[in-house]
């Protein structure tokens, strides 16, 4: 059946071509025809219903203040961000190095050997981040693996001086397992800030096939001196068909007992950078595959309807789901709640405010439950009045865990409307926003 048209990429040579998406079977699938490298399917989701109901939730996007490009040669060619495109920058990028203490198999970077960027240009970057935003929502400072920067104390300073809701590092925690001094210069920045932290599974296979080599060790003493200086933690998972896809429940139940860790971000594994072969695109890993699993490993503690889309992305872009956690036991606050009666009120940013979502809507619902803001993405807690205690609100804040699941796009799954409306966007230095797949299908290079 067919469910839509759009247009791609040919994996081949990258030119723009027409694409329709289809479902058969329960699968959603895109199939399109470049005229000198043939046809070519790929699928998109193991659920059509699931996908197809997730459309609804489109949002009308919001402009930023300023764009730094033209548009001349049309989407995804004039990226920067020009006036076409649908959504201003919610999370944006900055890649500080493309050094790595890392060659993992998977990068999609392919960092590993290159430069430092300079700190005079990494502040310029913020500051022209800020005229594109006014307020930015999250900057993560990235790269290659950002902790082999000399600097990078002082950029993560500068950050936080900047007009940024949220500051977070990504990292392979390599540098943070073995400097423990380093990790209390980190403890020091004491809220909006947040470690992004490379963590695929607990089997030793698991890092060899990932990673290029058994991590396990460091990443459990990474997370210990993170704990121990109090830093909060998003673990963020590569899942990949076959070599870790039974472990995603485990990551889930982890993170449930290890207090000090906020959230996850499941990421299916995309065909990019030094992943770019021996792959079959009609068998892998989507994201109503993780949210299968997760319902299924975990045994019900979350289920896969408790993940909704992120209404400020094209709606196929993310799904996700809050929970507060009472005695190790998950209570998904969106398994008991109509999300569509909320989507009009939820503003076009990641880290929203709930409570300005309720003082809309209550008056339109007289018995919606109310909600809290959090400290860092922000979280809706039914707790049956709109004003709880202070001591309530760091009960909520201290307890309560995000799960993401994000799949970003190749030239196999590109779509342009998703391209269109993305809202996770590399600044590079040449002062452009560039969305974040469209950067790693087209711009990026090897290092």
């Amino acid at each position: 059946m067919k469910i839509n048209t759009t247009k791609s990429l040919c994996p081949k040579c990258k030119k723009l071509i027409n694409a329709e998406i289809f479902s058969e079977n329960n699968k959603v699938y895109m199939k399109k025809s470049c005229k000198k490298h043939g046809k070519f399917v790929c699928l998109l989701s193991s659920d059509a219903e699931y996908y197809i109901n997730s459309l609804k939730f489109n949002k009308l996007g919001k402009k930023p203040l300023k764009y730094n490009s033209e548009i001349k040669r049309g989407c995804p060619n004039d990226c920067g961000l020009c006036p076409a495109h649908k959504q201003h920058t919610c999370i944006a990028l900055i890649d500080v190095t493309e050094k790595c203490d890392l060659n993992c198999p998977t990068c999609y970077a392919s960092s590993g050997t290159g430069k430092h960027l300079d700190i005079k240009t990494i502040e310029e970057m913020m500051d022209e981040l800020v005229k594109c935003e006014g307020k930015v929502d999250v900057l993560q400072i990235s790269g290659g693996e950002p902790t082999t920067h000399p600097e990078i104390l002082e950029i993560l300073k500068i950050a936080r001086k900047k007009s940024v809701r949220m500051v977070m590092l990504n990292t392979n925690g390599l540098r943070i397992a073995r400097d423990k001094e380093f990790v209390k210069q980190l403890g020091k920045f004491k809220g909006r800030f947040e470690i992004y932290l490379q963590f695929d599974g607990f089997k030793k296979s698991t890092f060899e096939n990932l990673r290029g080599r058994d991590l396990r060790n460091i990443k459990f003493q990474a997370i210990e001196n993170l704990l121990e200086q109090k830093i909060p933690i998003t673990l963020v998972s590569t899942i990949k068909k076959g070599v870790n896809d039974d472990e995603i429940g485990a990551i889930v139940r982890f993170a449930l007992k290890t207090k000090g860790i906020r959230g996850i971000t499941f990421q299916p594994i995309t065909f990019v950078g030094r992943y770019d072969k021996d792959f079959n695109p009609k068998d892998r890993e989507t994201l109503t595959c993780v949210a299968e699993a997760i319902e299924k490993q975990t045994k019900g503690l979350f289920l896969k309807s408790d993940f909704v889309p992120l209404p400020c992305p094209y709606p196929l872009c993310c799904s996700l789901t809050y929970a507060y956690v009472k005695n190790g036991v998950p209570i998904p606050i969106t398994r008991n709640l109509d999300m569509e009666k909320y989507y009009d009120y939820v503003s076009n940013q990641i880290a929203f405010n709930p409570k300005e979502i309720i003082k809309k809507a209550i008056s339109r619902f007289p018995r919606a439950e109310a909600f809290e803001s959090l400290k860092d993405f922000s979280c809706c807690i039914p707790v049956g009045k709109l004003i709880i205690s202070k001591k309530e609100r760091k009960d909520y804040a201290d307890n309560t865990i995000r799960i993401v699941i994000k799949p970003f796009m190749d030239a196999y799954t590109f779509d342009i409307k998703r391209a269109e409306k993305c809202c996770i966007h590399f600044m590079l230095p040449n002062k452009k926003l560039v969305p974040f797949c469209v950067y790693n299908i087209l711009q990026r290079k090897k290092c």
